[in-house]
């Protein structure tokens, strides 16, 4: 079951929060990696290094925020924030970074 959690923040601005659970690693397609040659071109190596990097969060079960305007994201999920009041919701949206 997805936790939804809908508040306004002091600029009057209606937020959906929603839990974002990590993506499933079994739907993901499996590579063969014996067909590849151990050493890559210097160049590839470093960019998919640069993806995994960048990606690395993805992985994380995380707190999406949806407004008319933005989408946000915060990871990882903070304990009890099913309960908590607006006003700290609010400050776990400061906390969250954009999602463009």
């Amino acid at each position: 079951m997805i936790t939804r959690r809908t508040f306004t923040d002091r600029y009057g601005v209606e937020w959906t929060v929603t839990e974002s659970l990590p993506r499933d690693a079994a739907a993901e397609t499996s590579r063969e990696r014996r067909s590849e040659p151990r050493s890559q071109p210097r160049s590839r190596a470093r960019s998919r290094r640069a993806v995994n990097l960048a990606t690395r969060d993805l992985d994380l079960p995380s707190l999406q925020f949806e407004s008319s305007r933005q989408r946000r994201r915060l990871a990882p999920i903070p304990p009890g924030w099913e309960q908590m009041p607006h006003d700290e919701l609010e400050d776990l949206l400061g906390a969250s970074t954009l999602i463009r």
